[in-house]
């Protein structure tokens, strides 16, 4: 506890020579082009949360990689987070108000023995991510609208929380409509797998989890097949299998490699991407433990 405070102490004093720094700069004429970078517009939501530093963190002065840093701090520190940013930042309560880059603080649970993933992974994790979450209503969310949600829009509010838009805390899962939270507390009790993932780490698994499993199917229309393959464009999967099958198509291969050529020939046309594919029909069985018998059509995509 003393040296908690000693630490604070010291850092509170860094921040304070490195503020009164930064004042005196700009009443020299310096940093004239770092104002007016940083000025771009953002908006907060407003969460209360204590988190912990990591080897990354440093505090700036704004939330933009532009802005001056205040200073670097020691890992497995706590600080207090008063909101996220609208671009992916924890705001910062530290004798004034700070930012911190998304990847620069963690949960408790994520100490230095357990799975840490870099701003660099999640940024090739979530690539092919539209930008539609990094809205200030992203907390506000219920059972009810994660319900709503289809494959597309849910794996964005995945992302979302991945990115730094929203705490991870506030995340729920689709598939129980329970807290992501709750789920991964109370699984690290009994699976020493979980114990040992971080909570990031257990969202990254059950996002791609997910993302799998909405590539498969089974599919009963056109639409429905077309929207997984562009899924899988979106995020760069190379390979992939998929059930397709309805009543117009029954067992019949002719039938089936027509419907599956329709589609792609518009995915080709839309898209510019181009797959190969092989089709056999029989039993299939989802890792949600659904089971039935249709089309088992394999994807690879072309480079």
């Amino acid at each position: 506890m003393k040296q908690t405070k000693e630490w604070w102490l010291k850092l509170a004093g860094g921040l304070m020579t490195a503020v009164i720094a930064f004042s005196s700069a700009q009443a020299c004429g310096v940093n004239h082009q770092l104002q007016m970078t940083y000025a771009a517009e953002f908006t907060v939501t407003e969460s209360k949360a204590v988190l912990y530093s990591n080897d990354k963190t440093k505090i700036y002065q704004q939330p933009d990689f532009n802005s001056v840093v205040v200073s670097a701090v020691a890992p497995n520190l706590p600080i207090d987070v008063t909101g996220v940013t609208s671009n992916g930042w924890f705001r910062i309560s530290l004798n004034g108000t700070y930012y911190v880059p998304g990847d620069g603080l963690v949960s408790l649970n994520a100490d230095s023995s357990r799975s840490v993933v870099s701003g660099t992974d999640i940024t090739s994790l979530t690539k092919g991510t539209f930008s539609f979450y990094r809205n200030p209503e992203l907390s506000d969310f219920d059972k009810d609208d994660i319900d709503d949600m289809d494959e597309n829009t849910y794996i964005k509010y995945l992302d979302s929380f991945l990115m730094g838009y929203a705490m991870l805390d506030q995340c729920i899962l689709q598939n129980s409509g329970k807290y992501l939270k709750e789920v991964y507390e109370s699984e690290a009790k009994v699976d020493t797998n979980v114990a040992n993932m971080t909570m990031q780490t257990y969202l990254i698994t059950y996002r791609n989890n997910y993302l799998s499993d909405s590539l498969i199917g089974p599919f009963r229309n056109d639409r429905d097949f077309k929207r997984a393959l562009n899924r899988a464009i979106r995020y760069d999967i190379k390979k992939f299998w998929a059930v397709y099958g309805n009543s117009n198509v029954g067992s019949d291969e002719s039938k089936v490699k027509k419907a599956v050529e329709n589609v792609l020939g518009e995915i080709m046309a839309e898209q510019g991407v181009s797959f190969t594919y092989s089709v056999k029909y029989g039993d299939y069985k989802t890792s949600d433990g659904s089971a039935g018998k249709g089309w088992v059509v394999e994807f690879n995509k072309k480079d």
